[in-house]
Parts: C-alpha cells; sequence; structure tokens
C-alpha cells in the first residue's frame, strides 16, 4: 500500500502524537504509584501502635511475708505519719510536705503486695474476699488524695484523706483482723 506524501507526514505526526501521549500515560502512572507508595509509607510511619503503651504481664508471684508483715512494718507506719501530721495539736508549720509524700507514696505501693498475698495463715483467704480488695482500694484511694494533698501542701485535703484512711482502715481491722497483732508482728507507737 502506498501512502501518499502528504499522509505520510500526518502518520509521523499521529505517531508522535501517540508516542507522546503513551510516555504522558507512563510517566502519570508512575507518578501516581510512586505517590501512593509514599502516601503508604508515610501512614506506616504513623502506626498508632507505636503510642500505645505496651500490654501489662501479669507474673504470679507470692512475696516472702506475711500480709501482717507488711502492714506493720509498712502500712501502719507510713498512715501514722499522716494521721500526726493533720493532729490538731500539731501546728501547720512543723508539717514536713516532701515526708508526706513519702510516706503517700508508701501507701500507694503497697496495694500491690497486699492483693497478692503472702506467707501468712490468712493471706490467701483474706485476699480472696471482695470486701479485702474493696478496703484495698478504699486505702489506696485515700493514700492518693493524700499524695496530692502532700504535693499541693493542702491540709484540710490532707484531714480530708486521713479520715478516709482511718476508715478505711478501721472497717478493713473488723472484719479481717479484730484482735492486735497477729502472728507476734507489732509496731509501737
Amino acid at each position: 500500500m502506498l501512502i501518499d506524501p502528504s499522509q505520510q507526514a500526518e502518520l509521523e505526526d499521529f505517531h508522535t502524537v501517540t508516542s507522546k501521549s503513551r510516555w504522558g500515560v507512563y510517566m502519570i502512572s508512575v507518578t501516581r504509584i510512586v505517590g501512593l507508595l509514599g502516601i503508604l509509607v508515610t501512614v506506616s510511619a504513623c502506626d498508632p501502635a507505636e503510642d500505645r503503651p505496651a500490654p501489662r504481664v501479669n507474673i504470679p508471684f507470692t512475696p516472702e511475708i506475711s500480709i501482717n508483715e507488711v502492714m506493720v512494718a509498712q502500712i501502719d507506719h507510713a498512715a501514722h505519719f499522716i494521721w500526726d501530721a493533720v493532729n490538731p495539736d500539731n501546728p501547720a508549720a512543723e508539717i514536713d510536705w516532701l515526708e508526706l509524700e513519702h510516706h503517700a507514696i508508701q501507701l500507694i505501693s503497697s496495694r500491690a503486695a497486699i492483693t497478692m498475698g503472702g506467707t501468712g495463715v490468712n493471706d490467701a483467704m483474706w485476699i480472696a474476699q471482695v470486701s479485702w480488695r474493696e478496703y484495698v482500694n478504699q486505702m489506696n484511694d485515700a493514700s492518693l488524695m493524700a499524695l496530692d494533698s502532700a504535693r499541693s501542701r493542702d491540709r484540710v485535703g490532707l484531714s480530708s484523706a486521713s479520715d478516709r484512711q482511718v476508715e478505711s482502715c478501721e472497717s478493713c481491722h473488723l472484719q479481717f483482723k479484730p484482735s492486735i497483732p497477729t502472728e507476734g508482728f507489732s509496731h509501737p507507737h
């Protein structure tokens, strides 16, 4: 088939335009793919899983001491420091706020120890009771309140926290430990 020279020029123009169009389509496709890959990389780098804290792992653990020993050596001692600080006969100027923070933290940290049980004769029975855990939570809430009050130097708040601690301790002792001391442990005041 013979092509007229004018048709030949048109075909060459068509071929040039078509190959440029194909190249343009190809480049647009490549650009889109690169853009999508860029978005995917950016989104994967912003994975919210990295912002979440690692899951807690509960490791079975039983302290080598009894709950009563924790109560006497840590809880009783720390609670009395807080109760003494809000004694109306103790002038506000004599309150050691930093030491109050330390004792409130001791009480807060003791929560774990007295909910795990220990070597005491009654420990397993105590931690199995719903009311035990409720009293422990009440003590912890009062201790958190005491910590906040100590940090803000709030004597009224500290007094309220102290009242809540006394209430949780006395209620718990009425149910679980009516005779003091048990297991031969005591703390002089």
